[in-house]
């Protein structure tokens, strides 16, 4: 199967590893493999994760927002011929959603049964601006197939309304390594965003500082793990984006201060999930992100700030979780004072992770979304 992917660009985010992990996998299994990217960015981001037998595509050299939008018309009739080539076109993020929509009309006008156009939104749960869920809707109406990461109330009702769209809820998966990190290269990382070795707890988290990952309430979580365990826990906030200066704000009015550390772009994480003893991730639901997944498959024990306000945990949940941050840093503190059971945890979801959100599993998920939306076609 000839597959292509579309995306802004190959930045640290879970979209982007997402993408990542479907292209390799599908790679390993055989299937021809291109990422078309708006621009390029420096390939140690991401771009380099990818198989050297995933081909790569650009809409444009300029990573100016303007610059790929403008160009997005132009490139799509000087690749059409190329696009009809392909089986699936899969599409992440707004830029290559606008493409895919133009994607499905070109196709529709030259009576062409290919490419299906298949879309994942990646933004469940999260605080997303109405013009843009508006349109990520409008959207997703004229797709052959579209994924979400988790339900929420406002897909659940599109669902409803559009019973012909073959929709699936694939979970995140990640590409598992089973190698250690160097002691020396984790002791050097240590060393070098300012954790002392009196520290004798590290809590800590990986993504985007933006508003739709709310960070502020992790900060706050932090600021109760702290509250409960005096100067011995030190947090570990590593990730970049708009509301860094916000954050480090907080964490000083919170008393924080150099307990806090805040390293910016993480491109390593294994170093940094190294020396956590615990991990706050976002869950939408019983769904967390990439970066938690990553944790979970170290070993570090999980817990996370609750996206849905009125989620409830169920018994099945392997992560706990919990909409007030306060909670969330209660249980932290917990885990941490008992070192059997965050041990226990530990194993617990890391078990969990290799059985059931192993990228190979979520490869498999898409595969059969791809199916029921050529059935559609067909």
């Amino acid at each position: 199967m000839k597959i292509t992917h579309i995306i802004p660009a190959l930045t640290k985010g879970g979209a982007e590893r997402v993408l990542i992990d479907l292209a390799n996998e599908a790679a390993a299994a055989g299937h021809d493999v291109t990422v078309v990217l708006g621009a390029p960015v420096a390939p140690e981001l991401g771009q380099a994760m990818l198989r050297p037998d995933v081909r790569i595509r650009f809409i444009s050299q300029s990573f100016s927002k303007l610059a790929r939008y403008g160009r997005l018309p132009v490139w799509l009739a000087g690749n059409w011929r190329w696009l009809r080539e392909q089986d699936v076109v899969h599409c992440h993020l707004t830029l290559a959603a606008i493409l895919g929509t133009g994607i499905g009309w070109l196709r529709r006008l030259s009576g062409s049964s290919r490419p299906v156009v298949v879309e994942t939104f990646h933004g469940v749960g999260m605080p997303i601006k109405w013009r843009q869920l508006a349109l990520t809707t409008a959207l997703a109406r004229g797709r052959d197939g579209f994924a979400l990461m988790a339900q929420d109330s406002h897909w659940s009702r599109f669902a409803e309304r559009n019973p012909a769209l073959p929709i699936a809820i694939i979970p995140n998966g990640v590409a598992i390594s089973g190698s250690v990190p160097d002691t020396a290269a984790v002791a050097a990382y240590r060393q070098q965003i300012g954790v002392p070795e009196s520290a004798r707890w590290i809590v800590g988290t990986i993504g985007r500082i933006l508003p739709e990952r709310n960070p502020l309430a992790t900060v706050a979580a932090f600021a109760e793990a702290a509250r409960l365990l005096g100067d011995d826990v030190h947090f570990l906030m590593g990730g970049s984006g708009s509301m860094l200066e916000e954050v480090r704000a907080a964490g000083d009015a919170a008393g924080l201060g150099a307990r806090l550390h805040l390293p910016g772009l993480v491109v390593e994480p294994r170093f940094a999930l190294a020396l956590m003893d615990v991990y706050v991730s976002m869950n939408v639901g019983p769904i967390t992100g990439i970066a938690g997944l990553e944790a979970a498959a170290a070993g570090v024990p999980v817990i996370a700030v609750q996206a849905l306000a009125d989620y409830r945990r169920a018994p099945g949940d392997w992560i706990w979780s919990d909409p007030d941050p306060t909670q969330v840093g209660a249980e932290a503190a917990r885990l941490l004072r008992d070192g059997a059971d965050r041990a226990a945890t530990g194993q617990r979801q890391k078990a969990h992770v290799l059985a059931h959100h192993s990228a190979a599993h979520m490869m498999h998920a898409y595969e059969d979304l791809y199916a029921r939306a050529r059935a559609v076609i067909d």
